[in-house]
């Protein structure tokens, strides 16, 4: 029951985790220069956008414009400056360069079938020194549970941060997410690797074991993201496996179809713009004298820490209502912002009382929940 909980719980994790905040250009608007923030999409062939141009980040890149941006910079090692896609009846501009590898693990690995990694193509490449990202969106992860190579799999997702990390700029960030779910029944003939595990279990078992595998890594992912972060590193946790439902936004059961991209890059760009402009969950200044979490920003980096201390005084925390929230609570309210679920007068969700009910709202429940189960 453990193992269910904390899926449940890590799987409504829409924003990175806000233990450490890092400093993070902001608009141009905003600044009055022409600093550009500079953002790489970097993962396998649903980065790469596979079956349609431009994948998710096309939809990120204009959802920023939406919002404002006019100083994003699309990076990478593929694509153009500019590029164009039809949406609601207009033709819309965006800046299509990227790194996505369609068909790429991790790293290199053969075995039971050879893929080519994404560690060795940045090494090979310089990548992150040649494009000099602020923010790296990285998701992968998929071809290596397709290929049956789950053992590891979190050591090498480590190793692969690591070594980004060591090529990045000061006060640059990478976001780690999770992967969606696979339409197993669908594609199931992906799966030959698996061999006797494979044939020896009915489609719908099988499927059960593929689903554990993908719970099982996106978990880790959200562990990882918490220890880097607990070292000081500029990791923070995103969730694309909240978004994308893989009955409904899949084209072949693995990559998503036009509206799953569309969902993924409406959440980036949620996820973006929050970290442009520093935001974390609405906060309120409440007196306590339990273990309450206060930051310290340190001298020596511009990066801000987060302390636990035993003290009886004035903190920051999260908003935190009378009203007792449950898993049921998150999944509803993920589904109202998915667009599945109309929600009722007896849905109080406006947890943060700002007379909207968004993301934020889904993030303090994240807190509630944490608290909860810790």
């Amino acid at each position: 029951m453990k193992k269910k909980i904390l899926s449940a719980a890590s799987s409504i994790l829409i924003l990175a985790n806000t233990l450490a905040v890092y400093s993070m250009p902001v608009s141009a608007e905003e600044t009055g220069t022409d600093s550009d923030v500079k953002i790489m999409s970097l993962g396998d062939s649903i980065t790469d956008g596979y079956w349609t141009t431009g994948g998710y980040r096309k939809y990120l890149y204009h959802e920023l414009e939406l919002k404002g941006y006019d100083n994003i910079d699309m990076v990478g090692m593929k694509g153009s400056d500019s590029a164009t896609f039809n949406y609601k009846g207009e033709t819309v501009t965006y800046d299509d360069n990227y790194s996505g590898y369609s068909g790429y693990a991790i790293q290199y690995m053969t075995g039971t079938e050879t893929r080519q990694g994404i560690l060795e193509t940045i090494q090979e490449t310089d990548m992150i020194n040649v494009c000099k990202p602020d923010i790296i969106l990285l998701q992968i992860g998929t071809n290596d549970i397709l290929s049956n190579y789950n053992d590891g799999i979190t050591d090498r997702l480590e190793n692969l941060v690591d070594t980004i990390l060591s090529d990045m700029e000061e006060n640059s960030v990478i976001y780690v997410s999770t992967i969606p779910d696979i339409d197993v029944e669908k594609v199931s003939d992906w799966f030959w690797s698996y061999g006797e595990i494979k044939w020896n279990n009915t489609t719908e078992d099988f499927a059960k074991i593929i689903q554990e595998y993908i719970d099982s890594y996106n978990e880790s992912i959200y562990n990882l993201t918490e220890k880097m972060q607990s070292e000081g590193k500029p990791v923070k946790f995103a969730d694309i496996h909240s978004v994308v439902d893989y009955q409904e936004d899949l084209y072949d059961g693995v990559h998503p179809n036009e509206q799953g991209y569309e969902k993924m890059g409406k959440y980036w760009s949620e996820v973006v713009d929050s970290e442009i402009k520093g935001q974390n969950p609405p906060a309120t200044e409440t007196t306590t004298t339990t273990t309450t979490t206060t930051t310290t920003t340190t001298t020596t980096t511009t990066i801000t820490t987060a302390e636990i201390t035993e003290t009886t005084e004035t903190t920051t925390e999260p908003v935190i209502p009378e009203k007792k929230y449950s898993i049921s609570d998150a999944v509803k309210l993920s589904d109202y912002l998915l667009g599945k679920y109309e929600l009722t007068e007896e849905d109080d969700y406006d947890i943060n009382n700002d007379g909207s009910i968004n993301i934020f709202d889904l993030v303090s429940i994240k807190e509630i929940l944490r608290r909860n189960f810790t």
